[in-house]
């Protein structure tokens, strides 16, 4: 790749800024920017996209992967959902065809494309199984998400990649260095166009001023070896794609690395779908939510972040690229709990919450459960 020798200056300063912290930051109180009654206010009227072919929503925590790959009719839940999540929080779903994407895609000058993806190979702290032009493909669709959030003036995007690039493959690229870079602009962005999770983001965004949260699977914590005892009332939560900015104005270090479909038949042969890898603070605290925006619910779960690299064997190449391991403050009646050694990596109920969450670095529970109360949202929490 060239130019170690500035990426090793570069993973020092990151190093700095991984120890960084605002006044006051660890302490939790002050992940907190705004009032929630000034976030309806921002909610209202905003729009969000949806890259994706089919009329589904939430299709993979709804019905799971059948519901993107099994050719599921489309249901009143699909149908009324926009509808639930204008009259509940103000915000308008806006739904866009891979076309369009492709489009924006085609539009993008060459010399835009080279200069971000040699960005983000420079600023790396490494390199692992994939190439530039694998990186060069993101760079392309990162600005194919520009283009669409500036056409619709929308404050957040997610895009459909089970089915858009892995199984008909009408797409070529992946998304967790788009999830990266938007991060940095405080724009959410999530794969699998996980809608619900989407809202929680823009919700929790507005709320701490830019923190996007990390979307992802909750991953049974017996899949993973430990290293010594295992951990007490813990989950993962773990996609291939991460913001790197859990404190809103931060940086920390990230790898571009293989992606877990790396090993299906995908795209030219000699692509390799990327992904990232974020080293994320530990014993810090953070809040597990997610808005159910159909049945108008959010549920919110006050965490410690733990170090999974030293309490499990080998965390970092299972399964998801990028994970991070949460000890739930009261996991008495919290649903992600308990674990069990019968169950699968991934945690499989389906329906109401589904299987992916969003976490955000701080307490943001007294916020969210202020937020909820104003727009009538019923909670779900932990026992106190």
């Amino acid at each position: 790749m060239g130019g170690r020798f500035m990426g090793m200056t570069l993973l020092v300063g990151l190093a700095v800024l991984a120890s960084f912290r605002f006044p006051g930051e660890a302490a939790g109180d002050t992940a907190v920017k705004a009032k929630p009654a000034e976030v309806v206010k921002k909610l209202n009227g905003a729009k969000i996209i949806s890259i994706q072919d089919v009329d589904k929503i939430n299709a993979i925590d709804q019905e799971g992967m059948s519901g993107v790959w099994g050719n599921s009719p489309v249901k009143e839940y699909d149908r009324d959902y926009p509808k639930r999540l204008k009259e509940s929080l103000g915000i308008e779903l806006v739904i866009v065809r891979s076309g369009e994407l492709l489009e924006e895609m085609g539009k993008v000058e060459e010399p835009a494309i080279e200069k971000l993806a040699d960005k983000w190979i420079r600023e790396a702290t490494e390199i692992k199984k994939v190439t530039r032009n694998d990186v060069v493909r993101s760079a392309r669709m990162y600005w194919g998400f520009k283009a669409l959030l500036k056409k619709y003036a929308a404050a957040a995007i997610t895009y459909e990649s089970a089915t858009l690039t892995l199984s008909e493959q009408k797409v070529n690229a992946w998304t967790p260095l788009s999830i990266l870079e938007l991060s940095k602009e405080h724009v959410p962005c999530c794969c699998q166009s996980h809608v619900d999770c989407l809202v929680t983001q823009l919700v929790g965004c507005y709320l701490t001023d830019g923190r996007t949260g990390f979307v992802g699977d909750v991953l049974n914590d017996w899949a993973f070896k430990p290293a010594g005892e295992r951990p007490q009332n813990a989950i993962v939560i773990g996609h291939c794609g991460a913001p790197i900015n859990p404190h809103g104005n931060d940086r920390i270090p990230y790898l571009i690395r293989d992606h877990i479909h790396s090993d299906k038949k995908w795209g030219k042969p000699t692509d390799v779908a990327e992904a990232t890898t974020v080293t994320w603070p530990v014993d810090e605290p953070a809040t597990v939510v997610k808005f159910d925006v159909y049945r108008k619910q959010v549920s919110v779960f006050p965490a410690k972040v733990l170090d999974g690299n030293k309490l499990f064997v080998d965390f970092p190449n299972c399964i998801c690229r990028n994970k991070m391991l949460l000890q739930i403050e009261h996991p008495e009646r919290c649903y992600l709990l308990p674990s069990n050694p019968k169950e699968g990596a991934f945690r499989s109920w389906w329906g109401s919450w589904g299987c992916h969450q969003v976490v955000f670095y701080g307490n943001l529970r007294d916020a969210i459960k202020k937020l909820a109360e104003l727009k009538g949202f019923q909670v779900v929490e932990a026992k106190q």
